[in-house]
């Protein structure tokens, strides 16, 4: 390939990252911490309180292919685990994930503990602290080019801390998180990456419609840098303990329509589907799907499995 060609390709791949992350400030935050259309399943992504809110022990898997169609277009993958321990107000938990976007990518491990806090005969609080090391690799070689710039591939590890608050009832639950509270530059002179500190406000409530239905709304908040504050809306319905349905509405011009359904008394599967509103997505993709597996179950014999609502 002539390196006038070479070039423009080395551009357009850097373009197109630039712009996904300029364009969206949903994916802005992808690029460094992924935004799920059910993170009320897998809460552990957003506040490292989170497991303490749960009295069993958890495991996901969650896959998220996002604006297909689009050459380059992110794919997150994420395994989260996390169990009270017996006898004790303390959970532990372990979070995996891997994010890709064009020749980016990040792949992070943390240990996640958290403590909670009788404070009433229905009310807790909850303090969550995670720690662990996360890899940003870009993939320069995969360009084809003869610019010493992108010679080589480059590869960063950094140590990755966070912390979080949650007030909790069997009704309601307000949080406040840093899944990641520090800002580090990665890069060279010429190509410099900032990641930025993101901040959570999140919270919900569980309402009875009637004896079969129940109602959860839900508002997240989140900041990122220096950058505005961004909000989800969501509502869904809980129909006799098998079937949520709920939607999402973002201020980053993206909605999700999700559902998540019982298979067992253990096992959860769910699915999103994102479509974004904004002009300068259409046509050019078909928007993002989420899968999600889950599988609740106690180290405690005899215990009886209750329906998560948060």
């Amino acid at each position: 390939m002539p390196i006038k060609k070479r070039t423009m390709k080395i551009r357009l791949w850097k373009l197109l990252a630039a712009g996904i992350i300029s364009c969206s400030a949903e994916q802005a935050a992808a690029q460094q911490h992924p935004v799920y259309a059910q993170y009320l399943f897998n809460g552990m992504v957003v506040n490292p309180a989170y497991p303490s809110m749960d009295e069993f022990s958890s495991a996901t898997v969650v896959a998220r292919n996002q604006w297909v169609g689009m050459e380059g277009a992110p794919s997150t993958g994420t395994f989260s685990f996390y169990s009270p321990l017996k006898a004790t107000r303390t959970s532990i938990g372990f979070l995996a994930m891997q994010d890709k976007i064009t020749i980016y990518s990040q792949t992070g491990f943390h240990l996640n503990v958290s403590q909670k806090v009788k404070l009433d005969d229905k009310l807790f609080l909850a303090l969550g602290l995670k720690g662990g090391m996360e890899q940003f690799r870009e993939n320069n070689t995969h360009l084809a080019t003869d610019d010493p710039v992108f010679a080589q591939d480059q590869q960063y590890w950094k140590t990755d801390i966070g912390f979080g608050f949650m007030l909790y009832s069997e009704k309601f639950f307000v949080g406040l998180a840093a899944p990641s509270f520090h800002n580090f530059d990665l890069g060279n002179s010429v190509n410099k990456v900032a990641f930025k500190r993101h901040l959570y406000l999140h919270g919900g409530m569980i309402l009875d419609v009637n004896k079969d239905i129940k109602f959860r709304p839900g508002l997240l908040f989140r900041q990122v840098g220096g950058a505005g504050i961004q909000m989800d809306v969501n509502a869904s319905f809980l129909f006799k303990n098998v079937l949520w349905a709920g939607v999402t509405w973002r201020t980053e011009k993206t909605a999700a329509a999700m559902m998540q359904l019982q298979l067992t008394k253990g096992f959860q599967l769910g699915y999103a589907y994102d479509f974004a509103s904004a002009g300068y997505l259409n046509g050019i993709q078909s928007g993002s799907h989420e899968l999600m597996l889950n599988y609740r179950f106690s180290f405690t014999k005899g215990k009886t499995l209750t329906p998560r609502m948060f």
